[in-house]
C-alpha cells in the first residue's frame, strides 16, 4: 500500500496532500462539495464576485508565505491597502490598530478560491464525495461513501474537516478496542461558533470611506464583522456598483439561524445602514446569506496529546481545530501534520 487518502479538500488537506505527494506517497482526497476551498470560498453572482466565508489571508509562517508567495502564486495576488478599522456596541467607529494594520491582508482579484483552486491543480480529488463512515483493518483503512463503491485499502487516513464532524464520521466508524472512545474524548473538546454571512449589493456605489472594513471590538453588537467587498478589486462589481458583506455575531447567528433569507436581509441591511449612518443602504439590489455552521473555532483541541493515540495506527487530523481560524494557520498545520505522517514510515516503493 502506498497510498494515504484526505478527507476534506479544505485549504489544510490540500497542504497536506502535496507534502505527502512530495515524500512519495500516492494521495486521494475525498470532498464532499462541489469544489474545494472549504471556508475559502468565492462566488460570482449578477455581476458581483465576492468572497463569502474567510476575508483575506494573512502572512504567516515562512512555509506558508513561501507557498503563497512562490509555488501557487498567481498574477491575482493583492493586498488590501485600506486598513481595518473598529466599532463598539453603540456603533462608535475609530481607528483601528496600527501595528496590525501594518501587515498585508493578502487576496485575490478573482477571489480567495483562486488559492484552493491553484493547490488543487496536480491533486487526485474525488468532488461530491461524502465518505459516511471508515474501517480499520490489518489491510489498511476502508472508505465507504454515501453513494458509490468502498475505496481502500489506505495505508493512512488524514481527516482535515471540522471536529464536530470528524466525531460523528468516526462515531459510525469501527476502529480498534479503545481507540475510537479516546479520540472521541480527545475531539469532544473542541468548539465551533456558527456565522451567518450577508451579502449586499448596491447601485450606485456606497460611499468611500478610509477603511475597507470594520471589525466589532466589545462583542456588543449584532455585526461581527462588515466589510466593503469591492474595495479589494474593482474587478469584483460592475461599473457604479458595489457590495458590503455583514458577518453576524455569534448570539445573533445562533438566534436567527433558522429566518428566511429574506428577513435576514432585510435586518441586516438596516443594521448596516444605521452603523455606518448611509440611509441608502437599507435597500440593496442584491443579496446573498451564507450558513456557516462551524465557522470558526472557540474551543481548539491539543493536536499533540490527539496524535500521540492516532499516528501509530496511521490515523491524523489537521485544520482549524486546532489552530483557530486564519487561513495561513490551517495550511501551516497541514504541512505539519502532513509530515509526521508521510515520515512515520517509508513510503513502500522507496523502501
Amino acid at each position: 500500500m502506498t497510498a494515504i487518502a484526505i478527507l476534506g479538500a479544505g485549504c489544510s488537506g490540500l497542504a497536506a496532500a502535496h507534502v505527502l505527494q512530495d515524500a512519495g506517497w500516492q494521495v486521494a482526497l475525498f470532498e464532499k462539495s462541489r469544489d474545494v476551498g472549504g471556508r475559502v470560498a468565492t462566488r460570482s453572482r449578477e455581476g458581483f464576485i465576492y468572497d463569502h466565508g474567510a476575508q483575506y489571508i494573512k502572512p504567516g509562517a515562512p512555509a506558508s508565505i513561501s507557498w503563497i508567495t512562490g509555488r501557487f502564486r498567481t498574477p491575482d495576488l493583492i493586498d488590501i491597502e485600506k486598513p481595518v478599522w473598529v466599532f463598539n456596541g453603540q456603533g462608535e467607529i475609530q481607528e483601528g490598530d496600527a501595528e496590525q494594520n501594518a501587515e498585508e491582508k493578502w487576496t485575490y482579484r478573482s477571489g480567495l478560491t483562486t488559492l484552493a483552486k491553484q493547490m488543487a491543480r496536480g491533486l487526485d480529488i474525488h468532488l461530491e464525495t461524502r465518505i459516511d463512515h471508515v474501517q480499520q483493518t490489518p489491510q489498511g483503512w476502508w472508505l465507504t461513501p454515501e453513494h458509490g463503491v468502498e475505496q481502500g485499502p489506505f495505508s493512512r487516513l488524514l481527516i482535515t474537516f471540522p471536529l464536530p464532524q470528524a466525531r460523528e464520521l468516526l462515531q459510525r466508524s469501527q476502529l480498534e478496542p479503545g481507540l475510537q472512545e479516546a479520540i472521541d474524548t480527545q475531539l469532544s473538546v473542541a468548539t465551533y461558533r456558527p456565522l451567518l454571512s450577508i451579502m449586499l449589493g448596491y447601485r450606485p456605489t456606497p460611499q468611500r470611506r478610509p477603511y475597507y472594513a470594520l471589525v466589532n471590538i466589545d462583542k456588543a453588537h449584532p455585526i461581527s464583522w462588515l466589510a466593503w467587498e469591492h474595495e479589494k478589486a474593482p474587478e469584483r462589481v460592475s461599473s457604479g456598483a458595489g457590495l458590503l458583506i455583514a458577518q453576524m455575531a455569534p448570539d445573533y447567528s445562533r438566534a436567527q439561524w433558522e429566518r428566511e433569507d429574506s428577513e435576514l436581509v432585510r435586518e441586516g441591511a438596516d443594521m448596516v445602514a444605521q452603523l455606518v449612518q448611509e440611509e441608502e443602504l437599507a435597500t440593496p439590489i442584491f443579496s446573498d446569506v451564507q450558513r456557516w455552521r462551524y465557522a470558526l473555532p472557540d474551543q481548539k483541541a491539543d493536536s499533540e496529546q490527539l496524535h500521540t493515540l492516532t499516528l501509530p495506527s496511521g490515523l491524523a487530523f489537521c485544520g482549524d481545530g486546532f489552530v483557530g481560524g486564519r487561513v495561513h494557520r490551517a495550511l501551516e498545520h497541514g504541512i505539519q501534520i502532513a509530515s509526521l505522517l508521510a515520515y512515520a514510515t517509508t513510503p513502500p516503493d522507496q523502501q
